[in-house]
């Protein structure tokens, strides 16, 4: 009887990757039920994509908060209508995920990249989800007439900034740094090269990534603000300022002395910062 037994062959519900002349086929005949998201980083997707797709790449810092599942996969997507495409089209259609060069993927290998995260995810949500085999390269060689491309690449983004850091320095002052942010006239700002700055920068704080929030003293000090945003862990970077409500119990600091200077040598402090968002 054991000579009769024959391995099982995967069928079509096992695969986790479709071909490259299977998506080509695809939007030859305009599938609508079709939703392509491109993991690369966003200087690439804006550079050349395959057309219609949407951009869904992020820092590595939030990679373990996406594979913790403690971030939606709807907030990854820099672009409003690209979120709601999402989250409109997700449950629905045939979702293909593709990277720079996709190799092999399965669940117990494919944890540490943003495609691999993302298959898992959206499989575990139940969600038709495949990557592309061999990625954008394979199939801009192959089928370039179905891929968009930008050929000024020095043409800036077509995305909104998240934020404009021209005007920001770092209040290493106490109480009367505090109150100067609030009296300032904007219009009294300038560049680098003595221009005035555009009164349109954005209002404190500011969100930069996903439950990442970019603020000044001020915002440190007003509890309104930080229940607001549902701040409750403060990356200190003043020598002086002080943590106001660390005897709280209710926030959680993180205080590391950078003096406002232009010599000050900012990148000895990445490692401890890092290590501080990366354990939220």
């Amino acid at each position: 009887m054991i000579d009769k037994l024959r391995p099982v062959q995967p069928s079509a519900d096992m695969a986790v990757s479709k071909s490259v002349a299977w998506l080509n086929e695809q939007l030859e005949r305009a599938n609508e039920r079709l939703l392509l998201m491109d993991c690369r980083p966003q200087e690439l997707y804006e550079s050349s994509h395959i057309e219609a797709a949407i951009n869904v790449a992020i820092p590595g810092i939030m990679l373990r908060r996406l594979k913790k599942g403690n971030l939606p996969i709807r907030s990854l997507f820099a672009r409003g209508e690209d979120r709601d495409t999402f989250a409109r089209r997700c449950g629905s259609d045939t979702v293909i995920l593709y990277d720079e060069n996709s190799s092999d993927w399965n669940e117990n290998t494919g944890g540490d990249t943003v495609l691999g995260l993302l298959m898992k995810r959206l499989k575990d949500e139940g969600c038709k989800a495949y990557y592309l085999e061999g990625g954008f390269n394979k199939f801009q060689a192959e089928f370039p007439i179905h891929c968009e491309t930008n050929l000024d690449s020095s043409c800036s983004s077509s995305s909104p900034p998240v934020l404009g850091l021209g005007g920001l320095r770092i209040s290493s002052d106490s109480s009367s740094d505090i109150e100067s942010d609030i009296d300032r006239d904007p219009n009294s700002a300038t560049d680098s090269d003595g221009s005035p700055l555009s009164n349109t920068q954005p209002s404190f704080p500011v969100e930069i990534l996903p439950y990442l929030y970019l603020g000044c003293a001020k915002d440190s000090t007003n509890l309104d603000v930080l229940e607001e945003f549902g701040i409750k862990y403060i990356l200190n970077v003043t020598p002086n300022l002080p943590n106001l409500f660390e005897n709280a119990g209710e926030f959680r600091y993180k205080q590391i002395p950078i003096s406002d200077h232009w010599s000050q040598n900012l990148s000895q402090f990445f490692p401890e910062a890092i290590s501080f968002i990366g354990k939220l």
